[in-house]
């Protein structure tokens, strides 16, 4: 018996314009008000999840996981039960690698603003701030040191032919001290070590009392892997890339067909008329 749905934002419950449809909000608000608990788990930052949220106009107590795993709020407060980061004195090292790569940035999240760090800000920084509701500052490392504000997650953004030659050349290194990850073609991530989508969920499973075996989890891209091998029920997305669809105990519709509804009908729901062959065996 599903207790918890975790669904990724972005390729997932959001369709190609970053909209929620119609028929996703109505079996979201089905699923809650049979007792079921909705987790948006993102890569998103606060500031572009709770506009989203607040249009599923879900009444009960919710949570959500931002930041790939490094945040986890409550809805009835919006207050962090959990924050996970990177300490000031690691950003050194990660703003010398732009040294070879002058037109990237390196954006360091933080809970209320993205401070970033280059040249100037290109416009894949500028564009996923725009998606995400979010405060830019453009600043120098010393600068952004001095306020003593606490950093997130550190993002890479730029062009991807750019940002693929610069993960070849440093992921293996970034990787001995960070958890990194590819979530986007110009964005690749150097999340805390040990933090993810997967183990924000894991942490908060257990606070509720709900086994892994009593949680699904929907996704499309590769900072959902983790959170999808977690899950007892793994739902991938009819627009998800191969590796999550290889993992995947089901594949859905696509989120420009309300695949997120489907799933949740599907398999949670309304079972008895499952359309989708399991991929697993048991």
């Amino acid at each position: 018996m599903i207790k918890l749905i975790a669904i990724d934002m972005d390729g997932t419950l959001l369709d190609d314009n970053k909209e929620i449809s119609a028929k996703n909000k109505a079996v979201l608000q089905e699923a809650a008000q049979a007792g079921i608990k909705i987790v948006l788990c993102t890569g998103r930052p606060k500031s572009g999840i709770l506009p989203y949220f607040d249009q599923l106009s879900l009444t009960d107590e919710e949570y959500v996981i931002g930041n790939n795993g490094c945040l986890t709020m409550s809805s009835k407060d919006w207050q962090f039960l959990r924050v996970e980061g990177v300490e000031l004195e690691r950003l050194d090292a990660l703003e010398a690698l732009l040294a070879d790569f002058p037109q990237l940035n390196l954006v360091l999240f933080t809970p209320e603003a993205n401070y970033i760090l280059g040249q100037e800000i290109n416009a894949q920084a500028r564009k996923d701030a725009e998606i995400e509701f979010s405060k830019i500052v453009h600043t120098d490392l010393a600068s952004f040191k001095r306020q003593n504000i606490p950093v997130l997650v550190p993002i890479f953004m730029g062009e991807t032919a750019i940002l693929d030659a610069f993960q070849a050349r440093f992921e293996d290194q970034l990787a001995q001290e960070f958890n990194t990850v590819r979530s986007l073609d110009y964005a690749f991530e150097a999340l805390p070590m040990g933090v993810s989508k997967a183990k924000a969920l894991a942490d908060l499973a257990q606070d509720l009392g709900i086994s892994a075996a009593e949680v699904m989890a929907i996704g499309d891209g590769n900072n959902d892997l983790e959170m999808l091998e977690f899950a007892g029920l793994s739902i991938a997305m009819g627009n998800a890339n191969d590796a999550v669809k290889e993992i995947a105990d089901f594949v859905t519709a696509s989120n420009e067909e309300s695949g997120v509804a489907q799933a949740i009908l599907d398999h949670v729901l309304h079972p008895d008329g499952l359309y989708i062959e399991r991929k697993r065996d048991e």
